[in-house]
């Protein structure tokens, strides 16, 4: 039998309110729960380019990041990640709508892992990644 995760998304909210950090600087918004999946909105800008126009690749890896942490956050665990890798699909440019969603593939008792994988506003897979966090004492 699989748990179900409650999340508590008025305090994922609230982090993504917040003016300061990598979460105020990838314009991240609109975090929607859905079949113990969180999904995160990150909207494309001129600042993420790269020189041939198209999203940083660091900025895709951030934007997947910050999403696996704000899953952490809302289901009331707070870990550090421990690694993380990305694959890159398809570039994406200024102007696109980007929604990261986050599944945890496995919950142990110290570490997560999860799977981000980054979609465009036409439902186009952009790139997945995959993380770890551990949880210490104070998780």
């Amino acid at each position: 039998m699989e748990n179900t995760v409650v999340f508590n998304l008025e305090l994922a909210r609230n982090i993504i309110r917040s003016e300061g950090g990598s979460v105020f600087l990838l314009d991240l918004d609109d975090i929607i729960v859905d079949n113990d999946k969180l999904t995160v909105t990150a909207r494309v800008n001129e600042n993420h380019l790269n020189t041939e126009g198209v999203v940083q690749g660091g900025i895709l890896y951030t934007i997947c990041d910050q999403a696996m942490a704000l899953y952490d956050i809302a289901s009331g665990r707070r870990g550090i990640g421990t690694d993380g890798s990305i694959h890159h699909y398809r570039p994406a440019k200024a102007g696109d709508v980007l929604k990261a969603v986050v599944s945890n593939r496995k919950c142990g008792r110290t570490t997560s892992t999860y799977l981000v994988e980054l979609y465009n506003q036409s439902g186009k897979l952009i790139a997945d990644a995959m993380f770890t966090s551990f949880y210490g004492r104070n998780s």
